[in-house]
């Protein structure tokens, strides 16, 4: 048994943000059907690294953000299909959805056409900068990719070194935080329609959820308007120490963690030094004065000596890890971080999972991403396995049957 269990999720989605939210749900028990275009689908699917097998294939970017959905091919441009998904709709709780800006209301799928067939819809639009009319901006008609996001939120200001340019962080990094935040919206109105019986729109911005973590760096500039330099922060004296077989990282943003530092490195000097008197004094000079008295010490340790030392004083540390380390971490292991998937075309793969563990709940479904259109005969056609009759409704609205079929 798994908490989301009896929730249908409909995924219109592709690339990163709203595929990844919607596996979030799967995750966790709900059924996702992911919508996509006959014969190309999602892009990603042709993204590398691909493998590619006799009667079919698999890529890694596509199985990172789309397992354990069912999926349902439907060209939207086309009246029977568009009426086919509408079926779906009034038999869905969730809709998630990240096409471009307009699309699917030229199409005439839009939330405020789909709630009139579905009032208790729950329908989560991921976008670059907004959907919502009451809250349109100035940028709301562009298009959007996470590099363009971490730029624009803010977050690359402050990422890389000091003498060198922005840098963005890990790629993806803004989609999956707002498909974090979009899997909280989706839920909480899901709990308010327990209540009040209706749905009701979400409206997950990438440029909002960056925006929102750089929640310390506007507090800062709010109460000192001090311009932030890139790769310091002039309040947490922070970065890494050379090691003897890589470095480590830590954080002192506080006279206590100093301390803690000077009596693990047996410096009890430093405490007096006229340059390092205040946590302001040690941000400035973490490069050219901390860093270097650290790493007498440290450069003659391993990562895991000098982490360890520094938590029996009290001190947070931890080492940096490469990625192979990470794929091999035995912590994540004893944690089940990861979930193994058996592909038909790609053969075994090792993948980390959602990071949702639940003492009262099954795991996630070890099932691979699904083949294009594997799942259309047992939802377009008959009776799927939830128990779900064959969709037959009413005649669909005027506005759906005459929508048009530009999507640009």
């Amino acid at each position: 048994m798994r908490p989301l269990e009896g929730l249908r999720v409909l995924e219109l989605g592709q690339y990163i943000a709203a595929p990844y939210c919607a596996m979030l749900l799967a995750d966790l028990g709900a059924e996702v059907i992911k919508i996509e275009k006959p014969v190309t689908g999602d892009p990603r699917r042709a993204y590398d690294p691909y493998i590619e097998a006799e009667g079919g294939g698999l890529s890694g970017g596509f199985l990172s953000y789309n397992r354990n959905k069912k999926s349902v091919t439907l060209d939207l441009s086309e009246p029977d299909d568009r009426a086919a998904y509408v079926r779906l709709v009034r038999t869905a709780d969730i809709i998630i959805e990240n096409l471009r800006p307009g699309a699917v209301d030229k199409l005439g799928i839009g939330y405020d056409t789909l709630r009139e067939e579905n009032p208790r819809l729950v329908y989560a639009a991921i976008s670059g900068y907004g959907r919502l009319k009451s809250r349109r901006g100035d940028y709301a008609d562009r298009p959007a990719f996470d590099t363009a996001i971490q730029a624009m939120g803010g977050m690359m200001s402050v990422t890389g070194e000091p003498s060198g340019p922005p840098l963005p962080t890990v790629t993806g990094f803004a989609d999956i935080y707002t498909a974090v935040y979009a899997s909280v919206g989706i839920l909480a109105a899901i709990q308010g329609r327990h209540r009040t019986g209706s749905g009701a729109f979400v409206d997950q911005s990438m440029y909002d959820t960056v925006a929102s973590l750089l929640e310390r760096e506007l507090m800062l500039w709010d109460f000192t308007k001090e311009p932030r330099k890139r790769g310091v922060d002039k309040y947490a004296p922070l970065g890494s120490l050379q090691a003897k077989d890589g470095f480590i990282a830590l954080i002192l943003p506080t006279e206590e963690m100093w301390r803690r530092l000077c009596t693990a490195l047996d410096r009890p000097d430093l405490l007096s030094h006229p340059l390092l008197q205040s946590v302001t004094q040690r941000a400035e000079n973490f490069a050219t004065l901390i860093r270097p008295e650290a790493e007498k010490w440290t450069a003659v340790r391993t990562r895991r000596e000098i982490v360890e030392a520094f938590a029996a004083v009290g001190l947070p540390a931890g080492e940096i890890q490469t990625i192979d380390e990470l794929y091999d971490c035995q912590h994540l292991a004893a944690r089940n971080m990861f979930i193994s998937i058996d592909d038909q075309f790609a053969g075994k793969h090792r993948m980390i999972r959602t990071p949702i563990l639940m003492d009262a709940y099954d795991e996630p479904r070890p099932d691979s991403a699904p083949k294009l259109g594997g799942s259309n005969a047992e939802l377009l056609e008959g009776q799927d396995s939830e128990g779900y009759p064959k969709i037959e409704t009413p005649p669909l609205s005027a506005a759906l049957l005459g929508a048009s079929n530009d999507t640009n």
